[in-house]
């Protein structure tokens, strides 16, 4: 009321169009409003570990760069093809470590003598 007696004009035509401004129970106000404060103000004065809140903001952006890490490694394409050098490699190191199939099947001389020794015949 004491803020509308300021101007009696301006008073005067709130009345007119609102009617008389209810009455307020400032104390019951004050204790919702309390109340709902509580909990995060509660939550603002929980002291937080030291360093923690700009690293807070690094948590989401290691999730982002894991989840497309991952999507580019599954979905690149992997050429299993050898290069010619790498198939040349390949090539020599079983030519040096494989006996020919000529060998493996002809019996050559003294192949028979060296197959008892083998056997203990």
């Amino acid at each position: 009321m004491e803020n509308l007696d300021r101007d009696p004009r301006l008073a005067a035509a709130l009345r007119d169009a609102y009617g008389d401004p209810p009455e307020i129970d400032f104390p019951a106000l004050r204790a919702r409003v309390t109340a709902h404060a509580e909990l995060p103000l509660a939550r603002m004065r929980r002291p937080q570990p030291r360093g923690w809140r700009p690293l807070r903001a690094l948590v989401p952006l290691a999730a982002a760069a894991g989840i497309a890490g991952t999507a580019f490694a599954l979905t690149r394409p992997h050429d299993p093809a050898l290069t010619r050098a790498d198939r040349q490699q390949v090539e020599q190191i079983l030519e040096a470590t494989t006996p020919a199939l000529s060998d493996l099947v002809a019996p050559q001389e003294g192949s028979e003598e060296m197959l008892n020794a083998a056997l203990g015949s």
